[in-house]
């Protein structure tokens, strides 16, 4: 079996990237999926949309993992012709202001961290069917390392809007065109913003759309 270094290649990412926010060895009992915990060493590697669990043996070998979607637009879009049912979130405000459903769900517990969201098993392919998408809830111990625990749920769940504008910047203008796509989606639903923080923000995707043609070539 390759590398899960390998299997993280085949989705564009890397635990080099510049927009991994967690890297951690998980004990098994610090994790549960479904309510069932894996044997072995589990990784868990956060990203700003994305985190991956990957169950590993020696010279990090892939054993089996599994990806959870934080980004509510990518999960409506997974959810349309889909019998998976998942809780909406923000009812309150969709029938307040008419935004649009949200599904990511995070909870903070005393000891855990919870997170119910759309994901799907792993491998060595690039291709998924929906038919392989599912509901999952995943409980995370809460490090009593501070820094981790900061990290980790960075890593685990979505970020606010302010949160994304500091990860464009972060992310520098070739890598960011993800960060912006997602602020402009949060403010085309209702925010507040000033008409000049929405144009920067779209003078930035256009910067973006711009190196990443360049780089293309």
């Amino acid at each position: 079996m390759a590398s899960y270094h390998r299997v993280l290649e085949l989705f564009g990412r890397s635990v080099h990237d510049k927009s991994v926010e967690c890297n951690y060895d998980i004990h098994p009992w610090e994790v549960s999926i479904n309510e069932e915990s894996w044997a072995g060493k589990t990784r868990l590697i956060g990203f700003v949309d994305v985190f991956f669990l990957i169950c590993y043996s020696a010279e990090s070998r892939f054993e089996k993992g599994i990806i959870i979607y934080k980004d509510d637009e990518v999960i409506r879009n997974m959810l349309k012709d889909n019998e998976i049912t998942l809780d909406v979130v923000n009812q309150k405000e969709m029938d307040k202001n008419s935004e649009a459903p949200r599904y990511f769900k995070f909870d903070s517990q005393p000891i855990d961290y919870v997170i119910t969201s759309l994901g799907h098993e792993i491998g060595l392919k690039t291709k998924y069917p929906k038919s392989s998408l599912m509901r999952y809830e995943i409980k995370l111990f809460k490090s009593k390392n501070s820094v981790m625990k900061k990290r980790i749920r960075r890593g685990v769940n979505q970020h606010s809007l302010m949160s994304l504008v500091y990860d464009a910047i972060r992310l520098g203008v070739v890598t960011n065109a993800e960060m912006v796509g997602q602020v402009l989606a949060y403010l085309y639903v209702g925010s507040s913003l000033d008409d000049s923080t929405r144009k920067y923000l779209e003078a930035l995707g256009s910067v973006n759309s711009i190196a990443l043609s360049n780089e293309a070539t």
